[in-house]
């Protein structure tokens, strides 16, 4: 009879702790499934922001160096299609630089959303926090990931969007700043001043 006592025992130790963790599991469904959802949303961001960084950099430098030669002079031939021109491109290198500046923001706070969310749902499945104060941690992480993926949309968006009135006016704006440096030879120092100021920073 003791050599029988101990598997049983066994058994029956194990049976109740399956039963315990399926009860949890159900007991807790709900919540859970809500947490799963917030993770899979902070994940979205990223899609968002899959874009390539050093493509991104390079042509922020040369806009800027363009758009600083052009601000010194402009060429005869401007008028009503340059100035229209030129505030677009203007624009999209400020979206570029908003991009550049952010990315390691957007990043980082995906990782530190899935860390928080991650810990939250572990909390909820050992009984480790009451239904009140997960409400309030389920708010403030909702927040997080809302805020962050508005971010990444406003940004990375914004870039793809951009991307046709880019090719467009990049090759414009070539043609016009390789007139005005054959014309004027000094504009090439301020072209590559500005542009490398980018490249120095990061």
């Amino acid at each position: 009879m003791r050599i029988l006592k101990t598997p049983v025992l066994i058994f029956i130790f194990f049976t109740a702790m399956i039963f315990i963790m399926q009860s949890c599991q159900k007991k807790h469904a709900v919540e859970a499934s809500a947490i799963d959802s917030l993770i899979a949303k902070n994940k979205k961001t990223m899609d968002y922001i899959q874009i390539d960084l050093i493509t991104i950099n390079e042509r922020r430098n040369e806009m800027k160096g363009q758009i600083a030669v052009l601000q010194k002079i402009k060429p005869d031939t401007s008028g009503l299609e340059f100035s229209i021109n030129f505030e677009k491109y203007k624009g999209i290198y400020k979206v570029y630089n908003l991009f550049i500046e952010n990315y390691d923001v957007i990043f980082n706070k995906v990782r530190d959303n899935e860390k928080q969310l991650s810990s939250l749902k572990n909390s909820l499945m050992d009984d480790k926090i009451s239904g009140f104060d997960f409400k309030l941690a389920m708010n403030k992480e909702k927040g997080n990931v809302d805020t962050n993926l508005k971010n990444a949309e406003t940004f990375g968006g914004r870039i793809t969007q951009l991307e046709p009135d880019y090719q467009r006016l990049s090759s414009y704006f070539d043609e016009q700043v390789e007139g005005l440096i054959k014309q004027f030879p000094e504009l090439k120092a301020v072209l590559e001043a500005s542009s490398s100021t980018e490249l120095e920073k990061n």
